[in-house]
């Protein structure tokens, strides 16, 4: 029996468009081959937790072309990531209020961590949150789902947890986890509505 979801951020819980790079490129006419590198390196250690977005920024924003400030930029980024996915946040009140613990598990570096949970408003919705950021490993590393079992106290044979990536779901599954790839609302409702067959007004949309 299914005691405890986990549910992703961007791509489930957040509905996303264009990937930050690329919103710079149509608003701002900042070419993504500008910013790639910073992403391909340092901010891999920023969602780890081994280094600071704001101070990495620092020193590499303006040479990107932003005539803005920091903050702006950052208010930029964050503020235009997505949106909410309103129909799985309502299930998720439902089991909620059903007594199933529900927690967002993200790979996202320790300031936008901060803004989905509270800007953002996601913080309500959910029992806590495993980042990447705070636990110092990606979703596809085994010990991140380590974590979550050890600090959690997430049992992986009574936890659900719900991923748009695939290896993220290829490693759940190893740890223990019951998982399931998410590829829109429709499966999504349908196979919760197995797992939890004992309360569908809960899954009823």
């Amino acid at each position: 029996m299914i005691q405890t979801l986990i549910i992703d951020g961007d791509g489930v819980v957040i509905k996303r468009d264009k990937r930050f790079s690329d919103r710079l490129h149509e608003r701002y006419g900042i070419l993504p081959e500008i910013t790639a590198p910073f992403f391909k390196t340092v901010f891999q250690k920023c969602v780890v937790g081994k280094a600071d977005l704001r101070k990495e920024l620092a020193g590499v924003y303006r040479d990107w072309g932003w005539k803005g400030t920091l903050e702006e930029l950052l208010h930029f980024w964050f503020s235009k990531e997505g949106t909410h996915n309103e129909e799985m946040l309502v299930t998720i009140e439902k089991l909620r209020a059903h007594g199933i613990p529900t927690f967002l598990s993200t790979d996202n570096e320790k300031h936008r961590t901060d803004y989905i949970l509270n800007e953002f408003g996601l913080g309500k919705h959910f029992d806590g949150v495993f980042s990447s950021a705070y636990i110092g490993f990606r979703k596809e590393q085994p010990d991140f789902w380590e974590h979550v079992k050890q600090v959690g106290k997430c049992e992986g044979e009574h936890t659900l947890v719900w991923d748009d990536e695939q290896s993220n779901i290829d490693t759940a599954r190893k740890a223990g986890f019951n998982a399931e790839l998410f590829i829109g609302m429709e499966d999504f409702t349908q196979k919760m509505g197995m797992y939890f067959s004992e309360i569908p007004a809960a899954i009823s949309t």
